[in-house]
């Protein structure tokens, strides 16, 4: 089913309408004794217009700097923003749930940041290896995308790099799961002095560690607020 605001609508009516009874009454009974309800709601996000985060106005086009702060918002600002049709806001929220109760899928957000590490590593290798040649010949026989293949595959996991074949002057990779991406954001980083030059390497590693410290947090049951502050807040 496309998922579109009128169909999702009209084919979960009868569970949201059942939702949203339990979301008035805030208990229910069960054997005799009364239960205080407390509802979240989780899922995938999709980024895909101009100020698509439901938790602060930020744009598309300053997403990447996490060193500035943009405005935050509430499940009421959004209901509001519906009616006007402004920052992206189309239609009122299905369901009207505190935005501190909405939990994102933290393992694609994990897949999705690999991919980038793991697609800016292979390319930054790329790039070294024309500078070292000073022209662009096959682009599997360089050196720095060689160590890069050995060194992830150091860690455990099956690897290859090859070229694609309608685009021969383009590279893909093995897709790694998610027990395999958890292997290779936790050892690779050590193997970058093999890798990198010197003055990249020491940012590039600490970058990998960072997020591996900040997945950590956010992804256990009992996160760390020290890190939470420091890796995720302040970055």
């Amino acid at each position: 089913m496309p998922e579109k605001y009128d169909l999702l609508e009209a084919a979960l009516d009868p569970v949201l309408s059942e939702i949203k009874e339990l979301m008035a009454l805030k208990l229910v009974q069960v054997g005799g004794k009364s239960y205080e309800l407390e509802f979240y709601l989780g899922g995938d996000l999709k980024a895909n217009s101009k100020y698509s985060c439901i938790w602060c106005l930020v744009p598309s086009s300053d997403r990447w700097d996490t060193s500035k702060l943009h405005p935050s918002r509430s499940i009421e600002d959004i209901e509001a923003c519906a009616a006007t049709n402004e920052y992206s806001v189309k239609y009122p929220p299905l369901l009207s749930i505190d935005l501190d109760h909405v939990v994102p899928d933290e393992l694609h957000l994990f897949l999705r940041i690999m991919d980038i590490l793991i697609e800016n590593l292979i390319s930054y290798a790329v790039e070294l290896d024309i500078r070292a040649t000073r022209k662009q010949t096959d682009l599997l026989q360089g050196a720095t995308l060689k160590k890069v293949q050995a060194s992830i595959q150091s860690c455990g996991v099956s690897f290859q790099i090859w070229k694609k074949k309608e685009k021969p002057g383009e590279l893909d990779w093995t897709s790694l799961g998610g027990a395999q991406k958890r292997k290779v954001l936790s050892l690779l980083p050590a193997q970058f002095p093999n890798i990198l030059p010197p003055e990249t390497c020491q940012r590039v590693a600490q970058l990998w560690k960072d997020f591996e410290e900040t997945y950590s947090a956010i992804s256990s049951w009992t996160p760390d607020s020290t890190v939470i502050e420091t890796k995720v807040l302040r970055n």
